[in-house]
């Protein structure tokens, strides 16, 4: 069979199966770190050398187009009772170090229309839409973890169109589940993709060595639009993304910029600015991961540039893989470089 007759049947086959596999699987994650990182709030200095990154445990109950998720996330690096200085959510209301990520309630009568309510993951940023066990670096960009929401409570409605895929929620902007939860302001987010050529998804390193598609060059362009109270309210954001693929290499990247609404629709001069880019390389049939990252984040008077890369070796089971991160960091206003080297050990049982 020739290449042309193989691109028509991945093109009727990625209408149903294909991005089917890029939808995020319930997960039993175990992630333990060695090595030095950041202590929060910056600009701490490092500690280490050993730590539990993360557990997550629930369970998914799916039937006649309804389906119920909940997870429930161990940090045992939370201080009990004091929120995180990024913009985590789903914090409980009496402290402590268990949170809630995805706890939900939908209905998806079909693949183009889905609607969920809980506490959901907010659709902004393709970096926030990556599950924690399948990031290529251990750590996400300083600005994504910095400056954008991951999980908050409220509903949402979406689908896959087969070249198009979208999302849109109105969430509590509140990170903590509790009796004031719509008390403190709403989020608007949505966030838009299209892969015009075939499927490339979230993990685009992941596919199969056989997959039809991968001595084609692919790309996916996005665009995530944000409204609401985040670290202030009237913040409007917007987060444009693009994804290459051909064979085993990939490239992302990601663009974030937001500011505060004055009066009107005036903008006001202060705001958040960051990029990243991250190349990477798959070899060993599939058995091993390299990427490479850059970085710019501007905010305030202060700019800041990251460098770095990480190495993903997974076992004969792919739910076992270790992971070698390194960053470092330089910002105009401190002539310290920060850095970050995490060798993180992970289980993920689909």
């Amino acid at each position: 069979m020739n290449r042309a007759s193989w691109a028509v049947l991945a093109l009727l086959a990625s209408a149903g199966t294909a991005r089917a596999q890029d939808t995020e699987p319930l997960r039993l994650l175990i992630q333990a770190d060695a090595g030095l990182w950041p202590s929060p709030p910056p600009p701490a200095p490092a500690s280490g050398f050993a730590r539990w990154r993360r557990i997550r445990v629930g369970d998914e109950l799916s039937g006649h187009a309804v389906h119920v998720r909940a997870l429930l996330e161990w940090q045992p690096q939370t201080v009990a009772g004091q929120p995180p200085a990024t913009l985590a959510g789903g914090q409980m209301p009496f402290g402590g170090p268990i949170r809630m990520t995805e706890v939900f309630a939908g209905w998806a009568p079909h693949r183009a229309f889905e609607v969920d309510a809980g506490s959901l993951r907010v659709p902004f940023s393709r970096s926030r839409q990556m599950d924690e066990a399948d990031l290529p670096l251990p750590e996400r960009a300083a600005f994504i973890d910095a400056f954008t929401p991951d999980f908050r409570t409220g509903a949402s409605v979406g689908g896959d169109l087969g070249e198009i895929q979208y999302r849109f929620a109105i969430l509590s902007a509140d990170r903590t589940v509790d009796q004031h939860l719509f008390d403190r302001g709403v989020i608007a987010a949505g966030r838009l993709v299209a892969e015009p050529i075939g499927p490339v998804g979230l993990r685009p390193w992941r596919r199969a060595e056989g997959d039809p598609w991968t001595d084609w060059f692919r790309f996916a362009g996005g665009l995530s639009v944000l409204y609401g109270t985040l670290a202030a309210p009237k913040t409007l954001a917007l987060d444009p993304e693009l994804t290459a693929q051909w064979r085993r290499f990939e490239v992302s990247a990601e663009y974030f910029l937001s500011t505060r609404l004055a009066s009107g629709t005036s903008f006001q001069t202060s705001g958040v600015q960051g990029a990243v880019l991250e190349p990477g390389l798959t070899f060993l049939h599939g058995q091993q991961h390299l990427v490479a990252r850059a970085e710019w984040q501007r905010a305030g008077d202060a700019t800041t540039w990251g460098a770095g890369g990480a190495w993903t070796a997974y076992a004969p089971d792919p739910r076992w893989r270790l992971t070698m991160g390194f960053e470092r960091r330089w910002s105009s206003v401190d002539p310290l470089s920060k850095y970050w080297l995490i060798f993180r050990l992970t289980l993920a049982l689909d």
